[in-house]
């Protein structure tokens, strides 16, 4: 497992790829592994390594401990109640959609406040049983946060999303699970393993070009109109038969053999 800190600091991230699946993990335990502009930062230091590294074709998240990320440090959110600022030049905090290569949750425990949001811009979510959830905006005076408001509407419907974050309340991974918020339920102590089985056929079975072209289909498309949708699918099959993994698809079901696809490399579209 190739692996390491982004931080002289601390392990505040963690970088581990093994097989070609990377587990970032969040790595806090001390604190519960709360939000902080530095984990923030060294996340989309990791996520932007991930894009280039040749050895990555899937990524999973995860925290350390028993918990992913309960919200932002209180020692972080009391500075920013005072008046200090909380980073400069940040990011968008939906930057994991902007990621050619899938990103899933392996959410193994509290998930609330910007963890929720950073959740929600995963393309998939598994969550240990009993894992609690929240927006906990509404009790901090805030408004939804990060286009959270956007992903748990389209998730879960506009109602429930509406009571999810007007209410603030505390639920559960089984709710989520049954709302739709979260794809797939795991036994305590077991999320990370059924994530990264996932990612791993991913890996091996699937092309990185379709992989990171639907990707772009399903984030994109949401905000345009099914015409613009089909004109952009008929964009990206022209450019997709241009490409090595289209051949090696055809080749891997001629010789009835199972694929072997090229690292993904930068492609525009």
């Amino acid at each position: 497992m190739d692996g390491g800190a982004l931080s002289d600091e601390q392990d505040v991230v963690r970088y581990e790829v093994d097989d070609e699946v990377l587990v970032i993990t969040l790595n806090r335990p001390d604190r519960r592994n709360m939000w902080t502009a530095q984990m923030e930062s060294e996340f989309f230091a990791a996520l932007d390594r991930a894009t280039d590294d040749p050895a990555v074709r899937v990524i999973v998240v995860t925290g350390a401990g028993t918990s992913f990320v309960p919200g932002l440090d209180p020692a972080v959110l009391q500075d920013v109640g005072g008046g200090k600022r909380y980073t400069t030049n940040r990011r968008p905090q939906t930057y994991a959609t902007t990621v050619p290569k899938p990103v899933i949750g392996a959410i193994n425990g509290a998930c609330a406040g910007i963890g929720l949001a950073q959740a929600l811009n995963f393309d998939l979510r598994f969550a240990a049983k009993g894992a609690k959830f929240s927006t906990a905006f509404a009790k901090r005076g805030l408004p939804a946060e990060d286009a959270t408001a956007w992903a748990l509407t389209r998730l879960v419907g506009p109602a429930r999303a509406f009571d999810l974050l007007v209410s603030a309340r505390v639920f559960l991974a089984e709710e989520a699970f049954e709302i739709g918020l979260v794809q797939r339920l795991s036994e305590p102590g077991e999320v990370l393993a059924d994530a990264v089985a996932y990612a791993r056929t991913l890996a091996t079975d699937v092309s990185p070009v379709a992989m990171a072209m639907m990707k772009s289909q399903v984030w994109t498309d949401s905000e345009g109109t099914r015409e613009q949708a089909r004109i952009r699918a008929q964009y990206l099959l022209t450019l997709a038969k241009q490409q090595p993994d289209f051949q090696e698809g055809v080749s891997s079901l001629v010789e009835r053999r199972p694929p072997r696809f090229a690292p993904y490399s930068r492609l525009e579209f």
